[in-house]
């Protein structure tokens, strides 16, 4: 069967409904239908899948909770550590990279831990504590790596102390202080849908969502993951 000018529509509105970090099928009945052909109905399936290609993106998953879409690097959809909000210079995409591979690590110490469904909450303070452990083991075994080794030790040099900015009142953090990062990572992936606030847990707690768990899985071999998950996982062991 040839696919008509309605099921070539179909298939936009389904990546576009992908596309969109918060867009759930259980709230949005035309996204559940189209998810429900798109895993039965081959050709169906197989259009998605080739526009995507063309757009140098995959899909990673098609659960309950959508289309989970992986995207190469030279895809128009790439995410670029520049994107998130006030972070324009090099230290500052260092921070965001090393601190969003600290999440990764911490809640995922082994490439196994990427196909466990089980619920993962990670706070501030816990992630905080941790990538500060990360520095301290590679001040007595450098990383190899020379981003990594200038990520770190531009992680070290921050205070994890609330700093307020100047004349903004004590409650504010400061760029100068590395929980300000932690913070911001968390939160924009918040904004992203792939975490959510979970106060219930305490204070600055976030459940990390199945998006998150799908996308952070194509770190697993990437070698600055493989030494944080090292590192992890000795911490567990202790």
């Amino acid at each position: 069967m040839t696919l008509s000018q309605r099921d070539l529509a179909d298939v936009g509105v389904l990546i576009g409904c992908a596309l969109r970090p918060k867009a759930r099928p259980g709230a949005d009945s035309g996204y559940r239908t189209l998810l429900g052909r798109y895993r039965v109905d081959v050709e169906f399936r197989n259009a998605v899948d080739s526009v995507l290609d063309g757009l140098d993106v995959r899909v990673l998953s098609d659960s309950d909770l959508g289309l989970v879409l992986g995207v190469r690097r030279e895809s128009v959809f790439a995410y670029r550590i520049s994107d998130l909000p006030n972070v324009n210079g090099v230290t500052e995409r260092l921070l965001v990279g090393l601190v969003s591979v600290g999440i990764t690590a911490y809640a995922y110490p082994t490439p196994a831990d990427f196909d466990d469904d089980r619920v993962r909450w990670v706070s501030v303070d816990e992630i905080e504590r941790f990538v500060r452990e990360v520095c301290e083991r590679f001040k007595r075994t450098p990383a190899d790596d020379e981003t990594l080794d200038e990520a770190w030790r531009t992680y070290d040099r921050l205070s994890p102390a609330y700093k307020a900015d100047k004349g903004k009142g004590k409650a504010r953090r400061s760029p100068a202080s590395s929980t300000y990062w932690v913070a911001h990572v968390l939160n924009w992936m918040v904004d992203q849908g792939l975490a959510r606030l979970a106060p219930a847990r305490g204070t600055e707690t976030f459940q990390l969502l199945e998006r998150f768990r799908v996308q952070a899985g194509e770190l697993a071999g990437n070698e600055t993951y493989d030494l944080l998950a090292a590192i992890r996982r000795d911490e567990v062991t202790k």
